[in-house]
């Protein structure tokens, strides 16, 4: 019998439509269905490494050209698409390795769209589920300041007198008392003595 032929790979577009869609610049973050595809080819090659497999360790020893290997990360120079590619107006030159990857990730963290993307998820998470533009803008402008440092746009959020305004509804915060009890219920834990859970509620704030 002849031997049975390999399957051809299919690009999978998953990874990038999901990292420019859920993590970095949103659904209408100005990109195109190309641009998801050209991502998509930037990160063949890239994949976990397989836990427990002898193989793949004795072919990274033999060929150490052909992977980069860096705790869980694995990258097979054999899989990736070496032609040009064009993302969000910028050319790849054909040759790239995984260094492609690390451009497009640098690309989008600086991306406009990512700073205002971020900065609603948050401002919806702890302030209202229709923030207002000066809020987002507020929380951009630390993302795009900080190079995305997410504790500074915390702070920037809890100093907001939006963040304020709606505590005092309650309407995303707990108080004191019911995220106590929704922590206990959480845990299914069986309290014998509640003075000490009470002692904490009244160190939050609602003796």
């Amino acid at each position: 019998k002849p031997p049975p032929k390999r399957q051809k790979r299919g690009l999978n577009e998953n990874y990038a439509r999901e990292l420019m869609e859920l993590h970095t610049l949103g659904v209408d973050g100005g990109y195109t269905q190309k641009d998801v595809v050209e991502v998509a080819r930037v990160l063949t090659g890239w994949g976990v490494f397989p836990v427990g497999n002898r193989s793949i360790l004795k072919n990274i020893k033999r060929n150490p050209k052909n992977f980069v290997h860096e705790g869980d990360f694995l990258y097979r120079r054999y899989w990736h698409d070496r032609k040009a590619k064009v993302i969000l107006g910028e050319t790849f030159p054909a040759g790239g390795g995984v260094e492609e990857g690390e451009r497009v990730l640098d690309m989008l963290t600086k991306h406009p769209s990512t700073a205002r993307f971020i900065s609603t998820k948050l401002a919806r998470r702890f302030v209202s589920d229709k923030p207002s533009e000066t809020l987002i803008n507020r929380l951009a402008d630390s993302f795009t300041k900080t190079r995305g440092d997410i504790k500074a746009m915390m702070i920037t959020l809890a100093q907001s007198p939006e963040f304020w305004a709606e505590a005092k509804t309650r309407s995303k915060l707990k108080s004191p008392f019911n995220l106590a009890v929704s922590a206990l219920r959480c845990l299914d834990a069986d309290i014998k003595n509640p003075r000490p859970t009470l002692g904490w509620i009244t160190r939050m704030g609602e003796p």
